[in-house]
C-alpha cells in the first residue's frame, strides 16, 4: 500500500496510507492534509494513487491549483513538482527507497511574490492543462 508523507514548515509530520479513497488537501483541520492559508478552500484539492501514479486533483477550488506554474485540474505528479495552493507551496516527492510519496510544505511565499504573482497572472493568460487519462 502506497503512503504519502506530509512535512510541514514547522517540522511537523503525518504519514498518510493512501486507500481507495483520495486524500483530501484543505484548510480544514480534519483535512488529510490540513494547509493553513485562508485561500484554500476547505476541499481544495485531492490526491490519489493509480497505477503505480500519484495524481492530483483539483476540487472546484476557489483560487485553484497549480503544478509548475500552469493551473490544473488533474494531472499526474513527478518528482520535484511544486504544487501552489492559495499562497502555499508544497514540493512533492517520490522517496526512491520506499516508492512512498513526499510532500514537503516550503514557506509561503512573501508578500511581494504574491502581488508579482497577482500582477503576472492578471497581465497575461496562463495556459490550462486538461485532466489528465488515468
Amino acid at each position: 500500500m502506497a503512503a504519502l508523507i506530509h512535512k510541514r514548515a514547522d517540522g511537523t509530520q503525518k504519514l498518510c496510507e493512501i486507500s481507495d479513497k483520495p486524500l483530501i488537501i484543505g484548510r480544514l483541520p480534519e483535512s488529510d492534509i490540513h494547509v493553513r492559508d485562508t485561500f484554500i478552500s476547505r476541499s481544495h484539492a485531492s490526491i490519489i494513487y493509480i497505477n503505480k501514479t500519484f495524481v492530483i486533483k483539483d476540487l472546484t477550488s476557489a483560487n485553484g491549483t497549480y503544478r509548475n506554474g500552469v493551473r490544473v485540474y488533474e494531472c499526474n505528479l513527478a518528482t520535484g513538482d511544486k504544487i501552489q495552493l492559495g499562497n502555499a507551496v508544497l514540493v512533492f516527492e517520490i522517496d526512491s527507497a520506499t516508492g512512498n510519496a513526499i510532500l514537503r510544505q516550503v514557506s509561503a511565499p512573501s508578500a511581494a511574490a504574491r502581488q508579482s504573482f497577482a500582477s503576472a497572472t492578471a497581465a497575461t493568460t496562463l495556459p490550462v492543462q486538461t485532466p489528465a487519462t488515468v
